[in-house]
């Protein structure tokens, strides 16, 4: 394994020049990799799939003037 040094990139299309010529590999939003990675068959997207999942909870006290906020946004999160 060659040793490639401490690379840095500010920019989505940086990190993907980057992979492009070998210098490892990132993590990409979907939502640009139409953008980034067309044109070039050297680049490889694959999907990641969660193998892990978590419940989260959301709680205030029973006090709360904003209670009524708070059951909304637990409504939203649930998807209900």
């Amino acid at each position: 394994m060659t040793e490639l040094g401490d690379f840095r990139a500010s920019s989505l299309s940086t990190l993907v020049q980057m992979v492009a010529t070998g210098a490892g590999i990132t993590l990409l939003p979907e939502s640009t990799l139409e953008v980034e990675l067309s044109g070039n068959p050297a680049l490889v997207a694959l999907p990641l799939r969660p193998t892990r999942s978590r419940t989260i909870g959301l709680a205030w006290r029973r006090t709360s003037p904003r209670s009524d906020e708070f059951t909304q946004l637990a409504e939203v999160l649930a998807g209900g």
